[in-house]
Order: structure tokens, then C-alpha cells, then sequence
């Protein structure tokens, strides 16, 4: 074997194109998970479900996407990219044609929940992989064009989802989609090259210098006195951290809230129709996808730590505004959802950036994944939260959250650059 290791190899802009092609169709129909909220109401007409256990497919999911991350990793450096690929975009269609056979409620959130989860992350991961490997030069380009679809495949399926639930039943609809997904997610993995052949050194190789580059990027501009130091082991004992831990918490809260019952939740309070709600999710994704792209170009402008905050009493203040103006009102409802689909893919995008502009580079990836944890609480408490309450008081509690989750933000970023300040640094959070 010769010593240097071709990890980027010239592959033909034909291919290229084909692969990135692939890549942003699997992105419109790899996040099923958050089309979750048209079917809870024809899933609990159908099967007398509660509804509560039919959203605990969602809060499982969040909390697959660690194990799944590791997992993924392992077996994609054993067995390579594509096969790892093709498996996870295979076992994702049938996870959704499973959770269409069943009448049992706990199979339905093992299927979408455990099964479909895995196979969603294990999807992206090797996407990424790819993405590094693949565009090395325009990695940024690409990837926010697949999380462009993302969010567009999740508003563009949820009417589809409705339309097949209307044509034929909730089970079915279930089982057809799922038929449909397993032929293309098989035919677009198959589709998309893998640059290294399935060579484990290249792939380490290539991984390594994708993540040298994301940390050159990251203190890019900064002098080295500037730059973060906090490492991971400082960080966990720092309150600075667990501030900003509970800060995602509050401010993500009615966003998850919305984005497994805000049909459920238009149904009960506004006699809304199925169409409606499909129409609600769509609005919510839409809000979501210019969000990332918005809150980013603030944030670096002001600031993430000073976006979450403005952030997070902005949305306070419209959702009291909803409780005590447009209560009564759909549009106005409709409104605060494209809105929260905003704040939720925004404070979604903000999160990496705050770990990078407060923490070693060297350990973003600890810091990272102990901060992720948040995001999976959150990811149970708020989908239960919005079928515990009634719809007043618990918009009043989600708004309590963000305006708290704003001000924590806040502490978070002072408890910071008062640490930097102490140990002579020139590093300032903003």
C-alpha cells in the first residue's frame, strides 16, 4: 500500500452532481419524524391511542441521536459509507411501514421512535461523511442545502401526508408512504458515490482533515489570546454551562410543543380541519428553514449568546400577545407557528456557534454532546407538555420559558467573559 493515502480523490462533476442530487432527495424525506404531528390525530381516532404515546415517538427519537451517532460512527468506519448508507436509508422506509401494520401503540414508537430514528441519524451521518469528502470546497454550500430540503421536505410532506391519510386511512397511508420511501431511499443511496471506496484509512484520513478545517474555520480571525480555552472538564464544572443548558430548555420548549400537536392543538382550540393542520406543519417547517439561515446572519453580526437573548423575550412577548389578542383567531395562530418554526431551527443553528465562541476548540465535540443532552429533555417534556395542559395556560407557561430561557442566555455569556476576564484572557463571549 503506497504511503499517502488518496483521502480526496478526483471524481467527475457529472458524479458530483448526481451524488449532491441524491443527497437533497434524501434530505426532503429523512426527517419523517417531524411530520409526526398529522398523523396524531387520525392515529388516536383509529387505534383509540392516547395521544401522549403517540408523541413519545418523537421524544424517543431525540434521544436516539446520541447512541446513533456512535453507533453510526463505528459501523461506518468498519464497513464504509455507502454500505452503511444504503442499510439506513433501506431501514428507514420499512421502520415507517412497520408503524402502519401495527394496532399496538408501543410497536408504533419502537418502529418510528427507535428504528426510524437510528436509521434517520445513520442516514445523515454518513451524509456528512460524504459531504466532507465529496465538496470539500464547498462543504458549507452543501450542507446548507441539505438542511434547506430538510426543512422544505418536512412542509412539502405534510400535505402529501394528509392526502394519503384522507385517500385511504391513517394505517394505510402509513404503509404506502413507507413502500414509497424504502424504493428511494434504496435507489438514492445507491446513487451517491463514495469517494473513498470504502477505505477505512482514507476515510479516517479524510474525516480528520474536515475536522481540522471546521476548527480552523471556527478561530478563524482571532489571535490566540482571543481565542476560547474553556476546556470540557472546566466546562461542566462552570455554571456558565448548566445556565445556557437550561436556557435551550426553556426557549426550545414551545417549539417542541408545536412540532409533534400543533395539529392536535389547532383541532381542539380552533376546530381546525385535518387539511388545516397539515397546512400548520408546513408553516412551522417553512419558519424553520428561513430561520437557520436569518438567526445565523444576525448572530454573527451581534452576537449568539445576544441573538438567543433578544430571541427568547421576543417570542415571550408573541406568545402572551396570542393569549391576549389572537386567542380566537387561526391566522394569528398560524402566525405564531411560522414563527416558533423560526426560533426553533434558529436557536438550532445558534447552538454550535455558542460552543465554538466559548469553548476549546479542541473538545467542541464533548462540550457539544453534553449541551445535546438538552435538547433531548426537551424533546420529552414539550410534546407532553402540549397534551397535559389546556391551550391557554400552557401558552402562558411556554412564554414564561422563553423570556427566562432569554434572560439565562444572558447570565450564561456575563458568567463567561467574567471567567476569560479572570484568567487574563482577551476572549469576549458576545
Amino acid at each position: 500500500m503506497p504511503d499517502t493515502i488518496q483521502a480526496k480523490p478526483e471524481i467527475s462533476k457529472g458524479t458530483k452532481l448526481l451524488s449532491l442530487i441524491m443527497i437533497l432527495i434524501i434530505g426532503v424525506i429523512s426527517n419523517y419524524i417531524y411530520v409526526l404531528a398529522v398523523y396524531v390525530g387520525p392515529l388516536h381516532e383509529a387505534h383509540n391511542w392516547s395521544m401522549n404515546s403517540i408523541v413519545m415517538a418523537y421524544s424517543v427519537a431525540m434521544f436516539c441521536e446520541f447512541p446513533a451517532f456512535l453507533l453510526g460512527g463505528w459501523l461506518m468506519n468498519r464497513f464504509g459509507m455507502r454500505k452503511i448508507l444504503v442499510v439506513s436509508g433501506t431501514m428507514y422506509g420499512l421502520a415507517i411501514l412497520l408503524s402502519g401494520l401495527t394496532s399496538s401503540v408501543v410497536v408504533f414508537v419502537i418502529c418510528q421512535g427507535i428504528i426510524g430514528s437510528l436509521a434517520m441519524y445513520g442516514v445523515f451521518i454518513c451524509t456528512l461523511a460524504i459531504i466532507n469528502v465529496l465538496y470539500p470546497k464547498n462543504k458549507g454550500l452543501v450542507m446548507g442545502l441539505l438542511y434547506g430540503t430538510q426543512a422544505a421536505g418536512a412542509a412539502f410532506m405534510a400535505p402529501i401526508a394528509n392526502f394519503f391519510i384522507e385517500s385511504f386511512n391513517v394505517s394505510a397511508a402509513l404503509v404506502w408512504q413507507g413502500v414509497i420511501f424504502t424504493v428511494i431511499m434504496f435507489v438514492c443511496c445507491l446513487l451517491i458515490k463514495d469517494p473513498t471506496g470504502g477505505d477505512k484509512e482514507a476515510l479516517a484520513k479524510a474525516q480528520e482533515e474536515a475536522e481540522a478545517e471546521e476548527a480552523a474555520e471556527a478561530i478563524k480571525g482571532k489571535s490566540e489570546e482571543e481565542l476560547p480555552t474553556m476546556g470540557w472538564k472546566i466546562a461542566l464544572r462552570h455554571p456558565s454551562f448548566w445556565i445556557l443548558f437550561v436556557s435551550i430548555i426553556l426557549i426550545q420548549m414551545i417549539g417542541n410543543v408545536l412540532l409533534t400537536d400543533v395539529s392536535v392543538l389547532a383541532e381542539s382550540q380552533y376546530h381546525a380541519t385535518a387539511a388545516q393542520g397539515a397546512w400548520l406543519v408546513s408553516a412551522f417547517s417553512i419558519g424553520a428553514g428561513i430561520g437557520a439561515v436569518v438567526i445565523g446572519f444576525i448572530s454573527d453580526r451581534i452576537g449568539p449568546y445576544r441573538t438567543t437573548f433578544w430571541m427568547g423575550i421576543i417570542d415571550g412577548i408573541l406568545l402572551l400577545l396570542l393569549v391576549v389578542c389572537g386567542m380566537h383567531s387561526f391566522m394569528f395562530y398560524a402566525i405564531i407557528c411560522i414563527i416558533q418554526g423560526f426560533t426553533y431551527n434558529g436557536m438550532t443553528t445558534l447552538n454550535p456557534i455558542m460552543m465554538t465562541d466559548a469553548y476549546a476548540a479542541r473538545d467542541i465535540g464533548t462540550t457539544m454532546g453534553f449541551m445535546g443532552i438538552s435538547y433531548m429533555i426537551v424533546g420529552f417534556l414539550g410534546p407532553q407538555l402540549g397534551l397535559s395542559l389546556p391551550f391557554v395556560p400552557m401558552m402562558i407557561v411556554c412564554a414564561i420559558c422563553c423570556i427566562i430561557g432569554g434572560y439565562l442566555s444572558s447570565f450564561s455569556k456575563k458568567s463567561l467573559n467574567k471567567y476569560y476576564q479572570s484568567i487574563g484572557s482577551k476572549c469576549v463571549v458576545r
